[in-house]
């Protein structure tokens, strides 16, 4: 079976095409939004969003990156996921009386998802957070720190659950 560098379902947005890699066998569901944001309101970023091979990605997800975004192989993302290393003003929201989206975007650090990850429905990933291979993020959270190896993690803030073992016994 010959393997497919990309296949999306539009419509789709992209931007930053240049700073954003897309590995073998990648799938997209319809309304998929990819920004690597290189400039907005007179800023320039260094953006950089890597996507490994076998990778499915459901409708209605977004993936907006200032700083960097990297997704292993085999990773799923189930519909309406948000997956962003940056927000609208800074840290210490300084200009809270500028309008939002006319704030300069400031990252806390950048996102990292492991091998084999799945992602479930309406889940949202901020930055400064690395997902360890083989976790399973439930649906409806809000991922704001780090989840290690083999968690089930729910909630928001999203919390470890659940370890499971390797030979897939939970314990």
């Amino acid at each position: 079976m010959e393997k497919e560098l990309a296949r999306f379902q539009y419509p789709i947005k992209i931007q930053g095409f240049k700073n954003i890699k897309i590995g073998k066998n990648f799938t997209s569901g319809k309304n998929f939004r990819i920004q690597a944001i290189d400039k907005y309101n007179g800023f320039t970023y260094s953006p950089h969003i890597n996507i490994g091979d076998n990778v499915v990605i459901n409708p209605n997800c977004q993936i907006v990156a200032i700083d960097n975004i990297s997704i292993g192989n085999n990773v799923l993302i189930a519909s309406n996921v948000f997956i962003s290393d940056h927000s609208h003003g800074d840290k210490f929201f300084k200009d809270i009386e500028t309008p939002p989206a006319l704030r300069k975007l400031d990252s806390k650090g950048s996102i990292s998802i492991a091998e084999n990850v799945w992602v479930g429905q309406n889940v949202s990933i901020l930055s400064n957070v690395s997902i360890g291979r083989n976790a399973i993020i439930g649906a409806n959270s809000v991922v704001t720190k780090d989840i290690p190896e083999y968690a089930i993690a729910a909630g928001i803030p999203a919390k470890v659950i659940k370890i499971l073992k390797i030979n897939n016994v939970s314990e």
